[in-house]
């Protein structure tokens, strides 16, 4: 009589990992934990302060004596489909005071920053509309008490026109002021399990003179003005 054997599942598999080689299982157990590492830290939280709301809605008018002149007027990004892609939300208004003074003021807003897509600054954007940039300085401004932004300060000439501006980015939790920066920025967000949204906030005046401590006023002064929404969309959320 011929005896047939059958071997139980557990005995042939632990027979055939005991067989392979060392090397093989050592590869297997890396790949294993970088998937697990992928897995991990891929993010799953999509940062949007905006939410649903409107910027042209939650940006007012008319504060603090200044008063909405026009929407036209200021430098923008060259229109393409790259730009459009760019921002979800595109704010520009033209601010005068009784004492004459003008301000003009760009909100770009994305609702999401992954890499791939990145919010305009100025340093390139107003070269590209035949600006030379004379004086680029990073400073902070103070938008409230414990509010502190990092921006920079930029002025742009031409024959005709000299420009003053402030402008920050924000991306998530950060303001990156460099694109070395910003690109930094996204990845650390990331890494943090966030996909985080990103606004370009552009403050600037037209003329002679150091126009820093008006450009800082205006900026406090919009800051005190917007509601609760609209601070998070400026400087992220608490």
């Amino acid at each position: 009589m011929t005896e047939s054997i059958i071997d139980a599942p557990g005995a042939t598999a632990s027979s055939e990992v005991a067989n392979l080689p060392r090397r093989q299982i050592l590869a297997g157990a890396a790949l294993l934990a970088a998937a697990g590492a992928a897995f991990a830290l891929k993010p799953r939280t999509v940062l949007r302060t905006l939410g649903t709301a409107k910027l042209d809605k939650l940006v007012p008018h008319d504060f603090d004596g200044w008063h909405f002149e026009a929407s036209s007027g200021l430098v923008l990004p060259p229109a393409d489909q790259l730009r459009d892609k760019l921002y979800s939300e595109l704010v520009t208004r033209v601010y005068k005071r009784a004492d004459g003074s003008t301000m003009m003021m760009l909100i770009a807003y994305a609702g999401s920053q992954d890499g791939t897509i990145q919010v305009h600054r100025p340093e390139v954007c107003y070269p590209a509309s035949g600006f030379h940039l004379t004086d680029i300085e990073d400073r902070d401004v103070t938008l409230a008490p414990g509010v502190d932004i990092p921006t920079r300060f930029i002025v742009a000439e031409t024959e005709l026109r000299t420009e003053q501006m402030i402008y920050w980015t924000r991306l998530g939790h950060l303001f990156p002021r460099k694109w070395s920066e910003q690109k930094l920025a996204v990845v650390e967000e990331n890494l943090r399990g966030i996909i985080p949204d990103g606004v370009l906030v552009r403050i600037s005046t037209i003329g002679e003179g150091n126009a820093r401590t008006s450009l800082d006023q205006f900026a406090a002064s919009l800051y005190r003005a917007v509601g609760p929404r609209m601070k998070s969309v400026l400087v992220g959320p608490a």
